[in-house]
C-alpha cells in the first residue's frame, strides 16, 4: 500500500482515526496528570543492652538480636510469604508499588539461599505526599518499637536486659518519584498512532477481498467454460 492509498485508507474510515485520535489524546492526558510518588527508606537498627564488656550496643551483633528482628517484622508485616530478590537493596518503589510499605529483614543470600547478616529492619514507605510519607513512616518506627517491647514484656525480659530499636537515620530523605512527560507522551502518541493505523488497515483488510470476489469468480467460470467447450 502507497501513502496515498494510505491516505485515501483513512479518509474512507475516518470514524476510526476520529476515535484513535481522541482516544490517544485522553490516555496522554492522564498520563501526564500523574504527578508521582514519594519514596523513602529507613533501617531499624535493634540494639543489645550495653555493658562494661560491650559498652557500645552499636558494634554488638548476635543471632539473637537478628531473630528478634524477624520477629517483630513479621509480626507488623504478616505471616505471608516474603518474595526473595537477587539484592536485599530491592525497594518497594523499584517493586512497581505506588502506595504502600514494607518491612523486612535484609536477606543476603540472593534467590536460592537464605541469609540474615544484620539486626536491621528495612522500612520501605511509598505515597502520594511528601508529608503522608513522613507521617506513615513515623507510625511504623514507633509500631516496631512498641512491639518489640510487647515481645519483651511477655517474654518477661527484665526491662535492664531489652533490646533497643533506632532508626537510622532518624530524618531520611524523601525521594521523588514521576516519569518523563515528553517520553510518556511521545510512547502514547506511538502506541496510538499504531493502532490506529493497525485498525484501518484491517478495515482495508477485510474490505478488499469483497471488491475482488466478483470479477474472480467471473473469471474462474469463464475458464472453465471455454475448457469444457
Amino acid at each position: 500500500m502507497t501513502f496515498w492509498e494510505l491516505v485515501r485508507a483513512f479518509i474512507r474510515h475516518w470514524p476510526i482515526v476520529l476515535i484513535g485520535a481522541v482516544c490517544t489524546a485522553g490516555a496522554g492526558f492522564v498520563a501526564i496528570s500523574d504527578d508521582g510518588v514519594y519514596f523513602t527508606r529507613a533501617e531499624i537498627v535493634f540494639l543489645a543492652p550495653t555493658s562494661s564488656l560491650y559498652p557500645n550496643a552499636l558494634r554488638t551483633q548476635s543471632e539473637d538480636l537478628i531473630d528478634t528482628a524477624g520477629i517483630v517484622a513479621k509480626r507488623l508485616a504478616g505471616p505471608g510469604k516474603v518474595t526473595k530478590f537477587a539484592s536485599p537493596d530491592v525497594t518497594l518503589i523499584g517493586m512497581g508499588v505506588r502506595d504502600g510499605w514494607s518491612l523486612r529483614l535484609p536477606d543476603t543470600g540472593g534467590q536460592w539461599a537464605t541469609n540474615y547478616a544484620t539486626q536491621t529492619l528495612n522500612l520501605d514507605v511509598v505515597a502520594a505526599t511528601e508529608d503522608e510519607a513522613r507521617a506513615r513512616q513515623t507510625e511504623l518506627v514507633e509500631r516496631v518499637k512498641t512491639e518489640l517491647n510487647q515481645l519483651q514484656r511477655d517474654a518477661n525480659v527484665d526491662p535492664v536486659n531489652d533490646i533497643t530499636a533506632i532508626a537510622a537515620p532518624e530524618s531520611t530523605v524523601m525521594y521523588h518519584v514521576g516519569g518523563s512527560t515528553a517520553r510518556v507522551l511521545g510512547m502514547t502518541a506511538a502506541l496510538g498512532i499504531g493502532l490506529t493505523v493497525a485498525a484501518v488497515l484491517f478495515l482495508e483488510y477485510r474490505r478488499q477481498p469483497r471488491r475482488d470476489l466478483a470479477p474472480r469468480w467471473t473469471s474462474r467460470a469463464r475458464l472453465r467454460t471455454s475448457t469444457s467447450s
